[in-house]
């Protein structure tokens, strides 16, 4: 697993060089899987290998829950993922590698031997497993623009954003960073309240 599509390319590359440096290597099909990739190329992922040959799938996250792919014995977990982060500083939305939640880890581990023995090889110790790592992903609405969010409960009648019963809470700074863009843009009054523009976005 690695975090995205340039790492995945450099290490498809990387394993490329390096079988190339053996003598005799054993046949070898690297397969790149990530959302950008056509269907068609994510298709291969699935097809056998040929007799006497083997495969080696470089995945993002995409490959975590949404695939089960035969034949998998060996997953290599770097520990690390893309999340998108707002950084209400800033104003705006960051891809950052982070490290992945023990949820992420037991689903990548979960991989290895869905369909018959299998071994994952974590490249991050069991202490950062247990002290380091979430439990859990944090929820995107802890992690992102609110705008879209704002502008909708706005338009419910919700008066006091700050106090709203959220499942997840995001931080305050994120829903007034929010609020003040929508202003800016017109979609809110001074008063906080949604205007007619705000309606229509």
């Amino acid at each position: 697993f690695m975090t995205g599509q340039e790492d995945i390319e450099i290490t498809c590359q990387v394993i490329a060089e390096r079988l190339k440096q053996l003598d005799n290597p054993p046949e070898l099909a690297i397969l790149p899987i990530y959302s950008q990739l056509p269907a068609d190329l994510q298709a291969k992922i699935f097809e056998k290998a040929p007799d006497n040959a083997r495969k080696v799938i470089v995945a993002t996250n995409i490959a975590e829950t949404s695939l089960t792919v035969d034949g998998i014995m060996y997953v290599v977990d770097t520990g690390y993922n893309k999340l998108k982060v707002f950084n209400p500083k800033i104003g705006m939305d960051s891809l950052q590698i982070t490290p992945i939640s023990q949820a992420n880890a037991n689903q990548r581990s979960g991989r290895a031997g869905r369909t018959g023995a299998g071994t994952c090889y974590r490249l991050y110790t069991e202490q950062a497993y247990h002290h380091e790592m979430f439990m859990n992903t944090i929820p995107e609405i802890q992690r992102t623009n609110l705008a879209m969010v704002v502008l909708l409960l706005k338009s419910l009648g919700v008066k006091n954003l700050l106090d709203f019963d959220f499942m997840d809470p995001p931080p305050q700074d994120n829903i007034l960073n929010s609020m003040y863009q929508l202003w800016i843009l017109g979609a809110l009054d001074n008063t906080g309240e949604i205007t007619p523009l705000g309606r229509r976005m």
